[in-house]
């Protein structure tokens, strides 16, 4: 793995599947504070989306500051993997995403990260901006399931603002969106998967709703061990987008507890039978991880 980004000393990697290139890196000194952790999310090869396509994309979104979302410093273009890229960074130290298995994390602490990730989306859902890339490589666990003092602020490069301080009660963020051409999101393989679709948004009819939808799917994943359209990631990319198009909605197993309906009600195909906002998700996946039957996790 290469140790340099752009003038960021890369210490390591967070994800272990490799799917969204996710690294450590100590902050530059040019930045001010100390050279503690931070995040750098590789969003995508600069032949797919061109620099000034990928500025106006990330800029609104840089611009939206919440406890649940990733402290931006600055967004730019670097080679990495011998190939230049779009990438971001953010003082929010994150240790890995749900996608990784986490350590330690119960299924109710699991939810409880969704939540986080829900209002993350809620935030940038109030001011206009949709992520288009929710699943559970994008639920990205902060400090190992609790943010720790090197999650401090900074200045926000990327949009012109100051940095915000993620609350100590946030056990994730909603890690940045991926980039296919600069306006909105479409189907790469890889991130988001396929089965973390919603099959409006590849119609070209995507907004806050598809987030809800695969916010359910995410909650889905975690509970149930597998996402609402299983096997899509083993089929043609045509074969699979095809069946999200024309199939019918997703056959889902009871789960247990109050998820059952939450994950139901995200995965209408009809978006107005969704919840209205990424808020309610939140405040109902807390209420699930609250009300979760059994032992912790069991």
């Amino acid at each position: 793995m290469a140790t340099q980004l752009a003038d960021y000393e890369v210490t390591g990697s967070v994800l272990e599947d490799g799917t969204t290139p996710c690294l450590r890196a100590r902050r530059p000194a040019r930045l001010g504070g100390d050279n503690g952790a931070v995040t750098i999310w590789i969003l995508g090869p600069l032949a797919r989306t061109p620099w000034p396509a990928a500025r106006s994309r990330l800029e609104p979104i840089a611009a939206v500051r919440g406890d649940s979302l990733p402290d931006w410093l600055e967004a730019g273009v670097a080679d990495w993997a011998q190939r230049p890229v779009v990438w971001v960074s953010a003082a929010t130290p994150v240790t890995t995403t749900l996608a990784s298995s986490p350590a330690g994390m119960d299924v109710p602490a699991q939810l409880r990260a969704i939540a986080s990730a829900a209002r993350g989306a809620h935030a940038l859902h109030e001011q206009g901006q949709f992520h288009g890339a929710i699943c559970p490589q994008a639920v990205a666990i902060v400090g190992g399931g609790q943010a720790g003092s090197e999650a401090s602020g900074g200045p926000g490069t990327a949009a012109g603002g100051e940095g915000a301080n993620l609350s100590s009660s946030a056990a994730a963020v909603l890690a940045p969106p991926s980039l296919a051409d600069g306006g909105r999101p479409v189907a790469q393989v890889g991130y988001p998967p396929l089965a973390f679709m919603d099959p409006q948004l590849l119609r070209g009819a995507g907004g806050r709703w598809s987030d809800i939808w695969a916010l359910g799917a995410t909650a889905h994943q975690v509970v149930a061990g597998s996402p609402p359209y299983q096997g899509l990631e083993e089929v043609a990319v045509v074969q699979a987008i095809s069946r999200l198009l024309t199939g019918p909605a997703p056959v889902l197993g009871q789960l247990p507890g109050a998820v059952n309906d939450l994950v139901a009600s995200c995965l209408s195909i009809d978006p107005a039978d969704r919840p209205s906002t990424a808020r309610e998700v939140a405040d109902r996946l807390e209420e699930g991880a609250g009300t979760w039957p059994g032992p912790a996790g069991q």
